[in-house]
């Protein structure tokens, strides 16, 4: 009796510990931070639980990798000041020249982008998914007397579940390449007065009513994100932000691939992007990171694209 009464608590406990996280992965709330990289597919250091530098053989990093995280991305000393303007925020990988990549050109609503107009937090995208750049071609290597300005490949070796994996973007869906033309404009300026419905810059993004043109029950899927509209701004998840916070560039008027995606921002409240995974593994499922989108519940009723377009 005693047995199966320990066997009840113990299922017990496991179904409250299910619905916690469960729970926990569907939904955030303002101010919770926008975080998660050190469990997502951007850590690519040798302690990653997904694509990581890292020896499965068990003998550590060493020769293969580095244990670091921030470093395939950034440094305090020595970052990149490639090409005509300073990479940030204190960039340390190398980068394709903004000569050769196609951009967008002109949209349909006549606002044009060309290619000395892409800015440093999309150059900054592109240096992991032009599908040119190696994963660690940075700057400041880990360890001492190890800066090579503009960047350089450093010879690690990438593992994923225990098997060697590419250095570089292969995936179509996540290797943008080149050319820019058949991608949503980056670099280009946020033109609320003329252009693609856009709602002013002052518009702050909870307020939004994205559900009265749904069926009612849009108003509590994923735990009724879309009646919140919270993105993830400056750090955490935001329900005063505007749409101005979203843009970037010299004056802050620009769409970049920084105004729909977070790459710190492990996003797992993207519903239809978890329940693809369904029939895979665990850890195959937690790779998902809802593609660092930075609204959470991803685009869930077009919440992303209505956010900005007044459709």
């Amino acid at each position: 009796m005693k047995r199966n009464l320990a066997i009840a608590v113990s299922a017990l406990c496991l179904g409250l510990f299910a619905v916690g996280e469960s729970s926990a992965l569907d939904t955030y709330s303002a101010p919770d931070p926008a975080g998660g990289i050190a469990s997502s597919r951007h850590n690519l250091g040798s302690f990653s639980m997904h694509i990581g530098a890292s020896d499965p053989t068990g003998f550590g990093p060493v020769g293969l990798g580095t244990t670091e995280i921030c470093v395939f991305c950034h440094t305090p000393h020595h970052t990149n000041q490639g090409w005509t303007i300073t990479l940030t925020p204190m960039w340390n990988r190398g980068t394709s020249a903004p000569t050769s990549f196609t951009a967008y050109g002109t949209t349909i609503g006549g606002t044009t982008v060309v290619n000395s107009d892409i800015g440093s937090t999309t150059l900054a995208c592109l240096s992991c998914h032009d599908g040119v750049t190696t994963f660690d071609n940075i700057v400041n290597a880990p360890g001492k007397g190890l800066v090579v300005a503009g960047g350089s490949d450093r010879g690690f070796v990438f593992y994923d579940f225990g098997s060697p994996v590419s250095d570089f973007m292969t995936s179509s869906r996540l290797n943008l390449g080149l050319d820019l033309t058949n991608d949503h404009p980056v670099s280009i300026v946020y033109n609320a007065s003329t252009v693609a419905g856009l709602r002013p810059v002052n518009t702050t993004i909870s307020a939004i009513d994205l559900t009265s043109d749904l069926n009612t029950s849009a108003t509590t899927y994923d735990n009724g994100n879309m009646t919140k509209n919270l993105w993830a701004v400056k750090g955490f998840v935001s329900d005063t932000a505007t749409i101005a916070d979203l843009l970037r560039g010299p004056s802050n008027d620009r769409v970049e691939c920084s105004s729909c995606h977070d790459p710190h921002f492990n996003n797992k409240s993207w519903q239809e992007i978890d329940s693809t995974y369904s029939n895979v593994t665990a850890d195959q499922e937690a790779e998902s990171n809802g593609l660092f989108i930075r609204r959470v519940g991803g685009n869930t009723g077009s919440g992303v694209c209505r956010t900005c377009h007044e459709k």
